[in-house]
């Protein structure tokens, strides 16, 4: 009999699927009859449902398929097991069973199972060459350390550099990290809304050719910069000064007969800004 095995490489803390498949290679026999197969499972693991299976004959080269479940617990990490499969029959013509034992190695393994959540821009409206900062948290759910995690942004619309990426290191199990980056972002993108991919990674120490990934995005809304009116510079008093302002153009022309611009060299007053207050001082000669 020839017997295939997949899942015997388990994930601890979890119910892991086993298929066994058993292959009638009994040549010179067109069939064996009266099949038993038998699972044993050492202590430590826990198998589920029934561990024999029955049937009355396998014709040669007819396959059967076992499927059951074991459970592996998270203080087995790192350990292997030695189970067996034990199959008996009868050959056509024969008095007594035939009986092979076929040995099964079960190994336990830790994982790592990373988690991106919380990502979000503060703020979250900017302009073209603006910036903002996205934070965020990583979280390994797994039983199993995770190194050299980093995070990085990944977007066509940011001006890529250093602040765009951090590196976080370690993340046990069940301990958030958070992370916080600064982006700046191109000053031709058009006004929108986008969003910004996170980009997470970290790896086994034990199998550092395989980084695991996980990713997440964050919304942005681009639009047009705009200029604060009282923030100008060169084009004198706005809003209730430049009422003011207004007035006192107005007045001057009234009482001096003036039309032209009001400047300290054209116009026969002056005046002085203290705050938000203009004091109107008429010069006299």
């Amino acid at each position: 009999m020839t017997i295939t095995v997949t899942g015997e490489s388990m994930t601890a803390g979890f119910n892991n699927n086993v298929t066994v498949t058993v292959t009638n290679n009994y040549y010179g026999y067109p069939a064996i009859y009266d099949v038993d197969f038998g699972v044993s499972i050492p202590a430590g693991l826990t198998m589920f449902g029934d561990n024999h299976w029955h049937y009355d004959s396998m014709q040669l080269g007819q396959s059967a398929t076992i499927n059951f479940q074991v459970y592996a617990p998270s203080a087995d990490i790192g350990v292997t097991y030695q189970g067996s499969i034990t199959v008996t029959y009868k050959a056509l013509g024969d008095v007594s069973y035939t009986q092979e034992v076929h040995v099964v190695s079960f190994s336990v393994y830790a994982y790592i199972n990373l988690i991106l959540y919380g990502v979000q821009m503060t703020p979250s409206i900017t302009s073209p060459g603006g910036n903002t900062t996205i934070s965020g948290n990583l979280l390994n759910t797994g039983n199993l350390a995770a190194y050299d995690a980093n995070v990085s942004v990944l977007s066509n619309i940011v001006v890529p550099s250093s602040s765009s990426s951090t590196f976080i290191g370690e993340i046990d199990p069940n301990i958030p990290r958070p992370f916080s980056m600064l982006v700046v972002f191109k000053g031709n993108i058009p006004v929108g809304n986008y969003s910004v991919l996170v980009n997470a990674s970290a790896i086994d120490d034990n199998r550092p050719g395989s980084p695991y990934v996980v990713q997440a995005s964050a919304n942005i809304q681009v639009i047009k910069s705009t200029v604060n009116p009282n923030q100008r510079r060169g084009g004198g008093p706005t809003g209730i000064i430049g009422v003011l302002f207004e007035i006192l153009r107005y007045l001057e022309g009234a009482f001096f007969g003036s039309t032209s611009a009001f400047s300290f060299r054209q116009s026969s007053f002056i005046y002085a800004r203290n705050l938000d207050m203009f004091v109107y001082v008429p010069i006299h000669g």
